[in-house]
């Protein structure tokens, strides 16, 4: 019997994973950074500059002055304090993360150039890629649509469901490309993810088309995203042991298992708490007609 390919063992710091990527796929990344960085801040001012980044800004002014229940607005401060809204471009250091997942962890072609679907064929809902293509930095924005994002954070679930109905109208005004994802992780991680295809300036000064990703999730899937990044963090680097997902359930101890059953113990109390919210709504429309 055959036996099963080892795993790679991925790197633990930048400069490894670079140095992997830069002989796997013959592109020097180091060298890579500095036009990335300038064609970021070109997408940045791009996207600030759309329609759809408009759109979003007068769904965001709304929610501002909306009340959905009681004195409770109805969109929340980002878990970082955040409260305007803003693009954030993905850092390098996420991006080369990104790429050697692409190009080498997930890569079932190993010492061939990855099949994956770009930002266009996933817009047109293609099943099969048509290219296959060592992604290096130059291409990440034609694969990994996440490069640009922004995200509505929401006080109560069914929130999520309205605000994305909102986000599709905005899209389809637009006319833009889009397509979008519904997660429920073993994470426990739950929210929509929204990806619209905006023209931004290119690489040689013509124009080129990102995907901006737009999240919709309630403030403790926020605040819990921002501790499970750091756990995929510490997991990365190996100060946490990855482990396998039956195997988790058991490890009572473990960070993993905390982050995993806390955020689907939470989705279910958030979506209580919109049951709550509804029999307060329906007293409150009582009063105001009484």
């Amino acid at each position: 019997m055959a036996e099963d390919s080892a795993p790679v063992m991925r790197p633990n710091t930048l400069e490894s994973m670079i140095s992997e990527l830069s002989e796997v796929t013959g592109m020097d990344f180091a060298e890579a950074e500095s036009p990335f960085r300038t064609f970021m801040t070109g997408v940045e001012s791009g996207v600030q500059e759309s329609e759809f980044f408009g759109a979003l800004l007068d769904i965001h002014s709304d929610l501002s002055g909306e009340r959905v229940v009681g004195n409770i607005r109805g969109v929340e401060a980002w878990a970082d304090g955040e409260q305007s809204f803003r693009l954030v471009p993905k850092s390098w250091e996420s991006v080369v993360d990104k790429l050697y997942r692409i190009n080498i962890e997930e890569n079932r072609q190993f010492s061939l150039p990855p099949l994956v679907l770009d930002i266009h064929e996933q817009a047109a809902r293609v099943p099969t890629p048509s290219r296959q293509r060592w992604i290096t930095p130059d291409l990440a924005h034609q694969v990994a649509d996440d490069l640009i994002r922004t995200k509505f954070v929401v006080p109560f679930a069914d929130g999520v469901v309205a605000v994305s109905d909102r986000i599709i109208e905005a899209t389809n005004r637009c006319g833009l490309p889009t397509y979008r994802r519904y997660h429920a992780k073993d994470s426990g991680y739950h929210a929509r993810h929204h990806y619209a295809l905006v023209s931004v300036p290119g690489y040689d000064g013509s124009d080129t088309t990102v995907a901006v990703e737009v999240k919709v999730l309630t403030k403790l899937q926020d605040t819990l995203g921002e501790l499970t990044h750091m756990l995929y963090e510490l997991k990365r680097t190996g100060t946490i042991r990855s482990e396998e997902k039956r195997k988790l359930a058991w490890l009572f101890e473990s960070p993993d298992f905390s982050a995993s059953y806390i955020g689907h113990a939470g989705h279910y109390i958030e979506a209580s708490i919109v049951e709550l919210k509804r029999k307060l709504q329906s007293f409150e429309g009582a009063i105001n007609h009484g």
